[in-house]
């Protein structure tokens, strides 16, 4: 594979992980969806949810009382073909939850710092729709304690 092809399947892996954050930040959540293959997982709380429709459950069960901000940073992906890719990105959550924000521009929530810090491990898979998460587990260093 030369490097211009390499180069730009980690930008468009790199790009599924932002997107990823974007979309459930904002409650862009049929967009979220379309991020993952037709079969893709996200493993987010130790049980993993499969395929687009149960996705689409599980987001539309999200609580509209949850404001949440991924922070992504040392996003790092391996091309392993041209058909597949792993990667990683650390993510810094910052949450609050409180009374329904829905709609809500009331300004900023009171917090005391990130509620958690890990790591997502990606692997991607180029479909007809283009680059997508195959699966995607959430992997926690550390988290604030109760």
């Amino acid at each position: 594979m030369d490097s211009e092809t390499q180069a730009n399947i980690e930008r468009e892996c790199e790009k599924l992980s932002v997107a990823y954050a974007r979309h459930v930040d904002f409650g862009e959540y049929d967009k979220f969806v379309q991020l993952f293959a037709e079969d893709g997982e996200l493993n987010v709380t130790g049980r993993p949810v499969k395929g687009r429709e149960d996705l689409t459950r599980a987001m539309a069960a999200r609580s509209g009382a949850l404001r949440s901000r991924h922070v992504l940073t040392n996003i790092w992906t391996d091309v392993i073909d041209d058909d597949y890719a792993e990667g990683i990105s650390y993510v810094s959550l910052y949450r609050h939850t409180g009374e329904d924000l829905e709609g809500d521009d009331e300004g900023p929530r009171i917090i005391s710092g990130p509620s958690a810090i890990g790591h997502y491990a990606d692997k991607f898979v180029r479909t007809d729709e283009g680059w997508r998460f195959a699966s995607r587990v959430l992997h926690f260093a550390f988290r604030v304690g109760s």
